[in-house]
């Protein structure tokens, strides 16, 4: 009874094997040409990260093939850092400082005139002659 129903499960299987592949390959060339429209790097957000790690880890290599987004790479760095349970703590860079003294900074610039694409008198270079 077995050997009956072997062949019939292993024809089916084939079968469910082709339809996925069929949908793959649609969704690649669909995600080729969304990328296509989009100009520049897709930034993803944390959440996003996880998601595409945990779906691409039961791929295995085979996620190669799928990612258009970022790079192998960076796939592979994503997962490494789950792994290790990294987060970044402050994305911009170092701490902010309070609101008070960005003001203040605003208003002595506004006030003298000086900042960032102005040199200040007292760094001027040395001359000797």
């Amino acid at each position: 009874m077995a050997k009956i129903f072997h062949p019939l499960l292993a024809l089916i299987a084939s079968g469910t094997d082709r339809e996925l592949a069929k949908y793959v390959e649609f969704l690649k060339e669909e995600n080729k040409i969304l990328r296509a429209r989009i100009p520049g790097q897709v930034h993803t957000k944390p959440d996003e990260r996880r998601r595409l790690v945990q779906l691409g880890k039961a791929l295995g290599q085979a996620v190669g093939e799928l990612l258009t987004i970022v790079s192998l790479s960076t796939f592979f760095r994503w997962c490494r850092d789950e792994k290790a349970g990294k987060k970044k703590k402050n994305p911009k860079g170092g701490q902010r400082k309070p609101r008070e003294i960005r003001e203040l900074v605003l208003e002595i610039a506004k006030l003298t005139g000086f900042g960032y694409t102005k040199p200040c008198p007292q760094y001027a270079p040395l001359r000797f002659t």
